[in-house]
């Protein structure tokens, strides 16, 4: 138990000494994908690898539309084109995962309504018609899938604080999901 801790310890603070030269940073944003026509929240972790390039990875929900979900996992190659006093313009290549579910509720039609007392119900007619037609209308369906795609834009990041960088991409996704992306955020670096 005394080594347990005693290791935690170690890695807390070497983590800790190491944050000034810390190659990481982490944010948020908002994006807006063209044919998906849908704005949505993301996290992105990136990693400095040197001077001139970087690596990212990024996760997008899109706010429900429609009865369709949609999401996109991303994992880009960044070339720094320009890096001064914080100021960084980059071209970015990747790889895209979009993931799709489609929901759409039933309509709810029920085997009785308010004029089978009238009528006599509905079972004096089933050895003539079969079962309800419409009974599996009122059953939900659901679909999901995923369509692979290329990464290809342009990005940039401008400081605000010390840790705090203002950042922004526009890249196109190629592929089986064919859309065009805009997104700002914040990313902060430990």
């Amino acid at each position: 138990m005394k080594k347990l801790l005693f290791i935690a310890c170690f890695i807390a603070s070497a983590t800790f000494m190491s944050a000034q030269d810390s190659k990481f940073m982490a944010g948020a944003g908002l994006t807006y994908a063209t044919d998906i026509d849908n704005i949505g929240i993301n996290v992105k972790g990136l990693y400095l690898i040197n001077e001139t390039w970087e690596a990212d990875a990024g996760f997008t929900y899109f706010f429900e539309k429609n009865n369709v979900n949609y999401s996109a996992l991303d994992f880009n190659g960044h070339y720094v084109f320009l890096n001064n006093e914080g100021k960084c313009l980059y071209g970015l290549a990747g790889i895209n995962i979009t993931f799709y579910k489609i929901e759409i509720d039933g309509i709810g039609t029920s085997d009785y309504d308010e004029y089978d007392d009238y009528y006599g119900g509905s079972s004096e007619y089933e050895d003539f018609y079969g079962e309800n037609p419409f009974s599996s209308l009122a059953d939900a369906m659901e679909s999901k899938g995923s369509e692979f795609g290329f990464n290809l834009g342009f990005g940039g990041r401008l400081p605000l604080t010390e840790a705090l960088n203002l950042t922004g991409e526009i890249k196109y996704i190629l592929g089986g999901a064919n859309y065009f992306s805009i997104g700002a955020g914040i990313l902060y670096h430990f």
